[in-house]
């Protein structure tokens, strides 16, 4: 029990409050320091409580007079409504409330940010060995820009960071990030992403783009080194470095051979290669993000075959016809000449 002491402290505390023209009065403004999204809607509830009396509500900004917002009170409580925000209101707000001739004020922070689209990469064409190629990221809409910063990445591996340089205006801004990009053998068949970030201190904002490249050059190519003869036997392989992608082969515009997706490589065999086989020959690499081709012209060489010639029938057959045409006449003519001899004899007598 503090007794008397207690009692005489209490009595000057009231008497302090009431010479100093404090009260108990307690003035709430929410939402406390609130990230908001430009072109969307914002309301401030600003609440005295322990108030017995209404209150009256004065709305203004850093700059003593806010731009824009609707105001509404009820007794003790009173909401600003701020349609369409955009970055004029990125600025202290202060509520001051008056009870009783008692006036108490409260400041808050508007956080504003913009970032409502991906960003965005044109279409990026196949990715060769130690070729360099420009890629360029753009991302529309920012703000605050001196927050803002571009990732690339080829897979897991960051290639390249990039931040916004002068001058940087108090305004929503695009931005374009510029990259040359040289890949190495081990970077092929990898995607390229740009990663955007917004880095707010109480909110953090972050949306990447992804780039899948269309698959490399597949290569075509012939077993034989030199042209193949009728009745040999020859492969063509359709193959392709990186991926993933569909390979197919296809002689004019018929496909005749298509691969597995996890598959680098596509044989054809043919056991006996003949004139008809010949034709121009395509490899094809396709995945959701393009199609490449390579060809191959395959001609075949006739096989040389001995000739053995028979001699005609009617060559063969004119000279035996003529010898025996030849005999039977001589026979014919000896029974002749007998005949007419035995005949001259039976006369003479």
């Amino acid at each position: 029990m503090c007794g008397v002491k207690c009692i005489t402290f209490a009595l000057w505390i009231n008497i302090l409050s009431v010479l100093t023209g404090e009260n108990k009065f307690r003035l709430e403004l929410t939402p406390v320091n609130p990230v908001i999204h430009v072109g969307t809607d914002l309301e401030l509830t600003c609440q005295m409580n322990d108030c017995p009396d209404n209150v009256t509500f004065i709305w203004k900004s850093a700059l003593d007079e806010f731009l824009g917002g609707e105001a509404k009170d009820e007794q003790t409580v009173s909401r600003l409504l701020i349609k369409n925000i955009s970055v004029k209101h990125s600025d202290r707000v202060l509520c001051k409330a008056i009870c009783q001739q008692s006036p108490k004020d409260i400041m808050t922070k508007i956080h504003m940010f913009s970032f409502p689209e991906d960003p965005i990469l044109p279409k990026i064409k196949s990715l060769i060995a130690n070729q360099e190629q420009r890629l360029i990221c753009t991302v529309r809409n920012i703000y605050p820009l001196e927050k803002f910063q571009i990732e690339w990445l080829r897979g897991d591996k960051t290639l390249h960071v990039e931040e916004p340089q002068e001058p940087i205006f108090n305004s929503v801004q695009n931005f374009i990030s510029v990259f040359n990009y040289t890949p190495s053998v081990d970077d092929l068949g990898k995607n390229i992403s740009c990663k955007a970030t917004l880095k707010l201190s109480l909110k953090n904002q972050e949306k990447t783009t992804t780039a899948e490249c269309p698959p490399n050059i597949p290569k075509i190519q012939l077993s034989h080194r030199e042209e193949p003869k009728e009745g040999e036997s020859i492969s063509i392989f359709c193959s392709l470095d990186g991926g993933p992608a569909e390979l197919k082969l296809y002689k004019q515009s018929q496909s005749i051979a298509t691969g597995d997706p996890n598959e680098p490589t596509v044989l054809l065999n043919i056991s006996s290669i003949q004139i008809t086989d010949a034709g121009v020959y395509t490899c094809e690499a396709k995945n959701d993000f393009g199609i490449e081709r390579s060809t191959i012209n395959i001609t075949v060489q006739a096989a040389q075959h001995d000739i053995w010639r028979k001699p005609d029938l009617p060559m063969a057959i004119l000279p035996a016809a003529g010898s025996v045409s030849l005999l039977t006449a001589a026979v014919l003519l000896i029974r002749h000449f007998r005949k007419k001899s035995v005949s001259s004899d039976i006369t003479l007598d």
